[in-house]
């Protein structure tokens, strides 16, 4: 086993052994992802690494850091977080 050889984790597989842990930006808008967010996690895919995680993400308005950290307690985050596929659709594949 090796850094670059691939992983599987209970079924999900890794391209290899390399995992971004989460880093807090506190650049969230009411709970919501900003551009900041697409652009960075862009960065992310595009590294290379075979998984990274976001941040902190609260529950409720209560629960955050700081009132700029990323939440879930108003609309579907899917309706309102930017979507990072067009950087991963331009991810190098190794």
């Amino acid at each position: 086993m090796r850094l670059f050889d691939p992983i599987d984790l209970r079924g999900l597989r890794l391209p290899n052994r390399i995992v971004v842990s989460p880093m807090c930006q506190y650049s969230a808008e009411n709970g919501c992802a900003s551009d900041w967010h697409l652009v960075h996690w862009g960065q992310l895919f595009l590294s290379g690494a075979g998984m990274f995680t976001i941040e902190a993400t609260a529950v409720t308005a209560e629960g955050r850091i700081t009132p700029g950290c990323l939440g879930l307690w108003t609309t579907p985050p899917s309706r309102r977080w930017p979507r990072p596929s067009p950087a991963r659709a331009g991810r190098p594949r190794r």
